[in-house]
């Protein structure tokens, strides 16, 4: 677990960076656009092409490292030829998603944007047929963004959208009225992020010839896991586009609304929750490949722990400090008041759901590092069913604020089926030692609350400057969590801090 430890800090610590150029994206589309027809168009078209490929594409790398891991340990004369194979159909399957949506692109934004009509619609659809280009980019990207993290290569993994954030905020700031060139800016960035990988791709013996040569037993079982696992994320994604797709029947700007809230909250997903399951991914598969299941379970219950001690406290501080941050971050240039209200407001129920979101994204890698696609998989159609029904029943009265409140509810619910179904697959998994933990973390997350709030009521009528109230109560929850997570012996923290000493030591040895 120590170096699966020490990955998972150099994926978070380089994740910071990459996505704190994620957020000046953000910041740059809200101040020149605000929560309006035109950014309501353009997070629909970033969205459609990017995220309906990304389940493919994610499908691709999961599978991809499961099958090479199990080649590597049992058959390594297999290993090139499968990788190759591998690489070559990810391309065409790219070219095919590019036609397929050319071909069909006004009924599939129409079917994603129910409020869209005329310009608005129009412009969705401009937009979304040059981002669709990006495709031929990210298919390729995913496989090598997984030999790179076969190899231990996860600061490159970790600042691989980098290039993409520059590119975005560049154009976006340029374009003004010139709409196209905010869709030419996703296609340079993704071609960037592809060039990025590649580089040190290279550096680390990767090579590549093409081989179409499809029918043989390593590509069957890579696509039997693909397939389920494409539906799963697949349905993750189109679950995405309906809460849009809802979102759009309500005012205007609410489409912007929750991709605004989704992006603070999706910080805390990317820099922690998607940091370690892609540090870990490759460990589990080599226990599942090795049959360690012992081994196995000790790493999932102290990745689940880690995750506890990371994502707990911040729930509790975005929802303490939901408008706050929302202010600090977007109230400027088109970004009104009530933007930021709305927004604020979309922040405090997506926090809700962040522990069972983070929670089912470790336990799914579980099951796919069992080559078990089909459970996930099942899991998903229950949620986007759940999250549809939910987001009916509570938009009538809560509106934007009861669909943030579905995805959560929905995630809660289907967590907890993942879970029971995991331990019924495998027997006993620690969720009573981990129940144990997170209830000291709470407690923990308690006593912060206690102590934060209080003194940032205090500071803020020293000070009219809401980013240094705001930077004072953080450092101060800060300490007050790391005090009260010591006095309750929460042993994560130890881990934590003897996987960052390591790095450190390492860092230091080298230079």
């Amino acid at each position: 677990m120590n170096k699966t430890a020490v990955h998972a800090v150099i994926m978070v610590l380089t994740t910071i960076l990459a996505k704190v150029l994620g957020f000046c994206r953000e910041l740059s589309l809200a101040f020149s656009y605000g929560a309006s027809n035109v950014s309501d168009a353009y997070v629909v078209a970033f969205t459609l092409p990017t995220i309906l490929f990304s389940g493919l594409g994610t499908a691709m790398l999961t599978s991809y490292i499961s099958v090479y891991t199990d080649l590597q340990q049992n058959h390594p004369s297999e290993e090139k030829p499968f990788h190759n194979q591998v690489i070559t159909m990810s391309f065409l399957l790219s070219m095919l998603f590019v036609a397929v949506f050319l071909a069909l692109r006004y009924p599939i934004v129409r079917l994603f944007a129910l409020g869209f009509t005329g310009e608005q619609l129009d412009l969705a659809v401009n937009l979304s047929s040059i981002m669709i280009a990006s495709l031929l980019f990210l298919g390729i990207g995913y496989i090598i963004q997984g030999y790179l993290q076969m190899k231990g290569r996860f600061f490159a993994v970790g600042m691989v959208s980098v290039p993409l954030n520059i590119a975005v905020i560049s154009t976006i700031l340029l374009a003004h009225t010139n709409y196209d060139l905010l869709g030419w800016g996703v296609v340079i960035g993704y071609a960037g992020e592809f060039i990025l990988v590649l580089l040190v791709a290279l550096r680390n013996e990767f090579s590549y010839r093409p081989d179409a040569a499809f029918r043989n037993r390593n590509i069957r079982r890579f696509l039997v896991m693909v397939l389920p696992i494409f539906l799963g994320k697949a349905i993750n994604s189109i679950n995405i586009l309906i809460d849009k797709s809802i979102a759009s029947l309500l005012t205007e700007g609410v489409v912007s609304v929750m991709n605004y809230g989704n992006r603070i909250t999706g910080f805390v997903t990317s820099v922690f929750v998607v940091s370690i399951t892609t540090a870990l991914f490759p460990q589990l598969s080599r226990l599942s490949a090795a049959s360690d299941t012992k081994q196995l379970k000790k790493t999932y219950r102290s990745s689940c722990g880690i995750i506890g001690l990371f994502v707990i406290p911040i729930a509790a501080g975005m929802m303490m400090f939901a408008k706050e941050f929302v202010q600090l971050l977007f109230f400027r240039g088109e970004f009104t008041a009530y933007d930021v209200q709305r927004t604020g407001e979309v922040v405090f129920f997506y926090s809700l759901g962040l522990l069972f979101y983070s929670l089912k994204e470790v336990t799914i890698n579980v099951y796919y590092a069992r080559q078990d696609a089909k459970t996930p998989t099942v899991n998903s159609a229950i949620t986007i069913l759940l999250n549809i029904v939910l987001n009916l029943l509570l938009m009538q009265k809560m509106e934007h604020k009861g669909l943030a409140l579905a995805t959560a509810l929905s995630s809660l619910i289907t967590t907890v089926m993942l879970l029971v179904q995991l331990q019924r697959k495998m027997g006993h998994m620690g969720y009573r030692y981990l129940a144990g933990t997170y209830l000291k973390m709470l407690l923990a997350a308690g006593v912060m609350a206690a102590v934060t709030l209080p003194f940032y009521r205090w500071i803020s009528g020293l000070t009219d400057s809401l980013l240094l109230g705001l930077l004072a109560a953080v450092l101060v929850a800060m300490a007050v969590y790391f005090v009260a997570c010591l006095l309750l012996r929460v042993k994560e923290l130890g881990y934590v801090v003897v996987a960052i000493m390591e790095r450190l030591r390492r860092k230091k040895a080298a230079g």
